[in-house]
């Protein structure tokens, strides 16, 4: 019997014949070795302040960038001060590698220009996007204090049903907001949903549209010839992976995984990275997180199931369906009753370079 991933499937869940057809049909993972710790996260604030202040440094001829408060893959973040207002900001400046490659320099670009489009309180503001003549493009966001997502589940590994819920309701009302602009996010992962104290409780921001598909805009990977992966691994959706045209519910499937991930303190298919964990997130079925939490409401495994369907047209239709059932959740009311179409849940591809690309996972296995 394979496994899915690195965790055992409850054998009473093998005893139900569909889903014993369903994973004697899935194709299996490697050997399952000893869990490995996760990659460190980026350096924290304190741990890039501990650098101490940077010599006096002004980007745009307007904001003095006092020191380094976070890093990402392809760019940096400073607390910065605003030297016409007066004001503290965040200014995200790309790395050397990343402002000298033109893919990601144009993604950057664009995804910024995008947000700046969107007004919402759970999307971090972008104030402006600045390419200078000399130096390196950034964008000057507002200054949030508090975490990332990524950052609170390395201390509390899983959190609280209702704590999941509302946190959830906040990302879908942002990636909604941007979903109305067009805008499809494509790397929604807890590093880029930050968590900030609002009143006696908290707010989550959606950051990082770096990677984002933006209505309009010419894919700078066709204008140069080289294709880049535009997401994270773990949270992609088959169509993303397989590239394939994206929508709102390749996020929908995206913040169907982090669900998992926040309500289990596991990823559905916690591999490492390669062509194993991709066949898994293109041909098979994110089981209910009640596998790994006892007593968990079963209409959040209802919700988990259907935003992780492999066939865009199982899953939720928009993020505001999705929204929906997430306040039924909190309100202790009946999900909707809306499905969907009743046929069965595989991915097919839709393009030659789709096709191309499920062939060659299926070769590598």
């Amino acid at each position: 019997m394979p496994r899915l991933s690195s965790h055992p499937l409850p054998p009473e869940a093998l005893r139900c014949s569909a889903l014993r057809y369903i994973y004697e049909t899935t194709p299996p993972a490697p050997a399952t070795a000893p869990r490995k710790p996760e990659k460190p996260a980026p350096p924290s604030a304190r741990a890039l302040a501990a650098n101490g202040a940077l010599p006096r440094r002004v980007v745009g001829g307007r904001y003095e960038l006092e020191r380094a408060i976070d890093a990402g893959g392809t760019a940096l973040i400073y607390l910065a001060r605003d030297l016409a207002t007066g004001d503290e900001r965040a200014v995200k400046l790309l790395k050397d590698d990343a402002a000298g490659d033109p893919i990601l320099r144009a993604c950057f670009l664009a995804g910024a220009r995008a947000a700046m489009g969107i007004s919402h309180h759970n999307v971090v503001r972008v104030f402006s996007v600045v390419e200078p003549r000399e130096g390196h493009p950034f964008a000057v966001m507002e200054l949030l204090r508090g975490e990332s997502l990524d950052g609170t589940l390395g201390r509390e590994r899983r959190l609280p049903p209702e704590r999941v819920v509302a946190l959830a309701r906040d990302a879908a009302r942002g990636l909604a907001a941007a979903h109305a602009s067009g805008i499809v996010h494509l790397d929604v992962k807890p590093e880029n949903l930050f968590v900030v104290p609002h009143g006696r409780g908290q707010t989550l921001k959606i950051l990082d549209f770096d990677l984002a598909w933006v209505p309009g805009v010419e894919d700078p990977s066709e204008r140069h010839g080289r294709l880049i992966l535009r997401g994270t691994a773990k949270y992609m959706a088959p169509e993303q992976i397989l590239g394939d045209p994206v929508d709102a519910r390749t996020d929908v499937y995206a913040l169907g995984v982090v669900l998992f991930r926040l309500l289990t303190g596991q990823l559905p298919f916690d591999l490492e990275l390669g062509t194993t964990l991709l066949r898994h997130h293109v041909s098979s079925p994110v089981p209910p997180p009640s596998w790994l939490v006892d007593g968990l409401d079963s209409r959040l495994d209802a919700v988990v199931v259907r935003a992780t369907k492999k066939d865009p047209a199982n899953r939720y239709p928009s993020m505001k369906a999705l929204l929906s059932d997430l306040d039924a959740v909190s309100l202790d009311l009946a999900l909707s009753t809306t499905t969907g179409p009743a046929v069965a849940d595989h991915y097919a591809p839709r393009s030659d370079r789709a096709r191309a690309a499920a062939r060659a996972l299926d070769g590598a296995a």
